[in-house]
């Protein structure tokens, strides 16, 4: 299955957007990022001709090559290339195009590069969601009766909070770290009920022999993922996309994760509201059961003690 892609997508990152996707591109599309990448400015200014020049490719390379990206061609594509680099001249970015930490920076620039690059995933994110399949997504959770989430590595600890997430809002779920343990427990999960897969790069063969086995029994594939092309996004049912970069020193970064984080609690909050009055009784649950640990029941508020009356002296 495709799947979905905004018809009209705006990229506050347009060029972070396509060094993203420099993975999934086949060797055409390469070849048309890397002409963009090595000189943004001169591209803006070009023709779809001349980038088919430049490029070593043809006219109709690049304007698939737009297409993949979810524009309707070239002149909308370029038009978006020019806000971009429009938008970084007014806002005065001095930033490298990858967000980059080099062996020189001070520490002051590494917290500075890695801010930016971490809040900018939660907007790239943002905006590269499709609330269609978003809130397909949600309905699919709704009617599950269990809900299996795989993730490896770096993904697995957004598994393992997803499953937190759903299991706070009385949300039947259980998440797998490894091959072996999902595969084991394939049993849990029957027809109706959804697999949440995680994976950055979608190319994880573990991640694929799993989404594979219980595609087969009819399970429905949800995919959190940051690559328009994988084998994974080929499988899956439902794909939602998320846009962080990595660079040499954060491959596997918490910008990978944040972005995930970001669907995660998106996706638990509407689910959230689908049923408030259900949510509310279980959260209140699981409140008192955390707050029975604390030495304080749940509710009791120190009441805050009163000022003492300031008395003038020698009286009136």
């Amino acid at each position: 299955m495709t799947p979905t892609r905004a018809k009209h997508p705006h990229f506050g990152d347009l060029l972070g957007e396509i060094t993203n996707q420099i993975p999934s591109f086949h060797a055409s599309e390469v070849a048309i990022a890397d002409s963009i990448l090595s000189n943004p400015d001169l591209a803006s200014g070009m023709n779809i001709s001349q980038i088919a020049d430049r490029s070593s490719t043809s006219v109709a390379s690049v304007v698939r090559f737009c297409k993949t990206l979810g524009f309707k061609g070239y002149p909308e594509f370029r038009m978006a290339l020019i806000g971009q680099l429009s938008r970084q001249t007014a806002q005065g970015a001095d930033l490298p195009l990858d967000g980059g930490i080099t062996v020189d920076d001070s520490a002051a620039e590494v917290i500075r590069k890695i801010a930016y690059a971490d809040s900018l995933a939660i907007k790239t994110t943002a905006e590269r969601l499709d609330v269609n399949t978003f809130i397909k997504t949600v309905d699919a959770w709704e009617k599950a009766s269990t809900i299996g989430i795989i993730g490896f590595a770096s993904s697995g600890y957004v598994a393992m909070d997803l499953q937190l997430k759903l299991n706070r809002l009385g949300k039947r779920s259980v998440a797998w770290s490894d091959l072996h343990t999902a595969l084991t427990s394939i049993s849990l999960l029957k027809k109706g009920d959804v697999l949440v897969a995680i994976s950055h790069s979608g190319t994880t063969l573990d991640i694929i022999d799993v989404i594979s086995e219980f595609k087969a029994k009819g399970i429905t594939i949800v995919l959190i993922t940051n690559a328009l092309r994988s084998p994974a996004t080929g499988l899956a049912d439902l794909v939602l996309f998320t846009s962080a970069r990595e660079t040499t020193l954060r491959s596997g970064a918490t910008a990978s994760r944040i972005a995930q984080l970001t669907v995660v609690d998106c996706l638990c909050v509407s689910l959230a509201q689908r049923n408030w009055g259900g949510t509310k009784v279980a959260l209140d649950e699981s409140r008192a059961a955390v707050g029975r640990r604390s030495g304080k029941k749940l509710g009791e508020v120190e009441k805050p003690r009163s000022r003492p009356t300031s008395r003038s002296r020698g009286g009136k």
